[in-house]
């Protein structure tokens, strides 16, 4: 299989993200002025070597396919549950390039409509040729 890594700069984003979200310690002051429980989004194409739509922070407990809509112009078929654009960019059959999408740096065993995203989350659609695997941020070394 033939593994890619991540552009250093989507990486970078990606862990500044993840960290954010750990949180810290409250100092005890008003609940409404906590920030919103937050997941991410980010679109890119061929392994992540360009960047559809930059890392964007959407509210938890959003499906994947919800997250997405909001982020960015999607295409779907089958009644929604398959992604064939984004950004006006299709899956191309014939090359065999598909939307896939990865969750925490996995690739997502179930449907974007399926998966509700955490706090913390970072949700990753990218085009690439659905037989290649691509080296994902989580798996960065």
């Amino acid at each position: 299989m033939l593994h890619r890594s991540f552009p250093a700069l989507a990486f970078a984003v990606l862990a500044l993200v993840l960290t954010a979200c750990g949180g810290g310690e409250s100092d005890g002051g008003d609940a409404a002025a906590e920030p919103e429980a937050a997941a991410a989004v980010l679109v890119t194409r061929d392994c992540g070597e360009e960047v559809v739509v930059e890392l964007t922070d959407v509210p938890a407990g959003q499906t994947g396919m919800q997250a997405l809509d909001r982020v960015a112009d999607v295409e779907t078929d089958s009644g929604g549950r398959f992604v064939t654009a984004v950004e006006g960019i299709e899956q191309d059959e014939d090359k065999q390039l598909a939307w896939l999408f990865y969750v925490n740096g996995e690739m997502a065993e179930t449907g974007a409509a399926e998966v509700t995203l955490e706090a913390g989350d970072v949700e990753w659609w990218d085009l690439h040729d659905w037989e290649e695997t691509c080296r994902v941020p989580a798996e960065a070394e």
